[in-house]
């Protein structure tokens, strides 16, 4: 049976709660639950840390994937857990509220370098300490490291809404503001987990945000560095 992933009807992202839930499956370094708050590796964002408890053991998770199943990976055991047992889970919320600021971010990066130079975001890795974003421009000379700061730290202080809803590909097809290719995306899904920030962006998205763009710390591109013809890799953290 498929894990049910809490957090994709949870918004926003930050202070998550704790969790209760069932063990469906053990191994050495592995728990499998009937539905978790932990959120799996995935679009570029690391996966949730926390500590799992039950009547007669706690761990720590230090790594959580998604495959066939959603696995919670596990250090630091003490006692025993069985299948069937009943856990309470908390999620490490400076680790889940700093990336959450990240990955909002970086849907600021992409839209605005979209909305300025016509670049496609292909490709990033949010982190806790700095983020990377990959961008292909037509003319990447036309772009400026500190004009694009100050266009993301703008769209910061206007503390714009961050919204989470669910919608129909054909609608986001014909969403001006989608700035992805839809048709890239797997055709199986016919509805998307789509975040929504303002009237600047909306993408399909199952990472975690922030509530309002004037939850995110101020941003500094620390890097800019070539990545092949027309293509530049951005690294920014937050301040």
């Amino acid at each position: 049976m498929m894990t049910k992933l809490l957090h994709l009807e949870q918004h926003p992202g930050v202070n998550p709660n704790s969790f209760k839930s069932t063990i469906t499956s053990v191994s050495d370094d592995r728990i499998e639950l009937q539905s978790t708050g932990y959120y799996p590796q995935g679009g570029g964002q690391p996966a949730d840390k926390g500590v799992m408890v039950g009547t007669d053991f706690e761990c720590k998770v230090v790594d959580v994937r998604k495959r066939d199943s959603v696995l919670h990976y596990i250090t630091d055991m003490s006692g025993t857990p069985n299948v069937g047992d009943q856990v309470e889970c908390t999620i490490d919320t400076l680790w889940r509220n700093q990336l959450s600021a990240m990955h909002t971010a970086q849907h600021l990066f992409s839209a605005l370098a979209n909305e300025e130079w016509g670049a496609q975001t292909v490709g990033n890795q949010i982190g806790f300490d700095r983020t990377r974003i990959d961008l292909q421009f037509e003319n990447r000379d036309a772009f400026e490291a500190d004009y694009m700061s100050d266009m993301v730290n703008l769209a910061i202080e206007d503390n714009m809404s961050v919204k989470m809803d669910f919608r129909p590909s054909q609608e986001l097809i014909k969403d001006p503001l989608v700035r992805i290719n839809m048709d890239r995306m797997p055709p199986n899904i016919d509805v998307w987990r789509t975040i929504s920030i303002g009237d600047l962006d909306v993408c399909p998205c199952a990472g975690t945000h922030v509530l309002q763009t004037g939850d995110i710390p101020p941003v500094e591109i620390t890097r800019v560095k070539s990545k092949g013809a027309g293509r530049l890799r951005i690294e920014y953290i937050l301040n």
